[in-house]
């Protein structure tokens, strides 16, 4: 009997000791989300506390006052691969702890560049960080604490935290990889209608007795960007806009747009301008097998 129970205590020791086991419960389990815009990449590291019935939470769980880390355990950390604005507040490339001083109105969002810290370091004000207001929006859930990425575009995302009938929204710009802007000099160049036929693959083909009639690109310059109207007979979609996106000595690929700016890039449709005495006289778009997919000539 005795060295049964030998036995129970050294198993028990085994499974309560936090380094004798392979894994471990935890109230509040680590996560992890990332986001990639336009070649920035955004990662959150956080664990994930549960209201486990308590009512309130703020106020009561998290006090008005308190600089809190929205997660669990070791601090919530946000990293950013290239120099980013948050909420228009410049952010540099780096790893950063974040906390929020939670209020009844605004909270003060903190990102502290000592980024290993415990949940209840708390840290003071610091010229080092970087604070700024923000207004949480009030809800519903979720019961379980939540990092996403809910919008997405272009030039930006949402990083939003939620928990517990609050949700904090921070609206985050990045780099563009390729500028967006053409300088006015060089406008004159490229401006100017193109008409501009697709080049089949299979040239062995019988040709169409009925050829598809050529597409029209217009090219405008507007405030400081070269802009694209892409018109296609017979397409009710048509005109497409589009901000033409440098990528090189004359190249360009049209990122589309919208009322609310560009959505959707097109790297894949290159346009490479043939350039005599500072005139653009047409462009070729080619595959990613060099061959070429589409031709457009410069119309008088």
């Amino acid at each position: 009997m005795r060295s049964a129970l030998s036995g129970l205590c050294a198993a028990a020791v085994i499974v309560c000791h936090p380094g004798g086991a392979a894994a471990q419960i935890r109230a509040s389990e680590p996560a992890t989300v990332s986001q990639t815009v336009d070649g920035t990449v955004l990662t959150v590291e956080y664990s994930r506390p549960r209201t486990r019935g308590r009512s309130p939470i703020y106020g009561d769980e998290v006090k008005w006052g308190e600089v809190w880390t929205p997660g669990a355990n070791w601090a919530t950390t946000l990293d950013v691969s290239k120099d980013v604005t948050i909420d228009g507040h410049a952010v540099p490339k780096g790893k950063y702890s974040v906390w929020m001083e939670v209020g009844e109105g605004d909270w003060t969002v903190i990102l502290d560049p000592k980024a290993r810290q415990f949940h209840t370091a708390h840290p003071k004000p610091d010229s080092s960080q970087i604070r700024f207001a923000a207004t949480p929006d009030t809800g519903v859930g979720p019961d379980v604490l939540l990092w996403s990425f809910p919008d997405l575009s272009t030039t930006g995302t949402v990083l939003q935290m939620s928990w517990a009938g609050r949700a904090v929204r921070l609206a985050i710009a990045v780099p563009p990889s390729h500028p967006l802007t053409l300088a006015a000099a060089l406008a004159p160049r490229y401006v100017g209608e193109y008409a501009m036929r697709w080049i089949p693959r299979d040239t062995t083909a019988a040709p169409d007795s009925t050829p598809q009639p050529a597409e029209a690109w217009i090219l405008t310059y507007v405030g400081d960007t070269l802009m694209l109207d892409w018109q296609v007979a017979d397409d009710e979609d048509a005109p497409y806009h589009a901000i033409m996106v440098g990528i090189g000595d004359d190249a360009f690929y049209p990122g589309f747009i919208e009322n609310d700016g560009m959505f959707d890039a097109a790297p894949n449709l290159v346009a490479e301008f043939s350039v005599v005495d500072g005139l653009a006289t047409g462009f070729v778009i080619r595959r990613k097998d060099d061959s070429i997919q589409a031709i457009g000539t410069r119309v008088p």
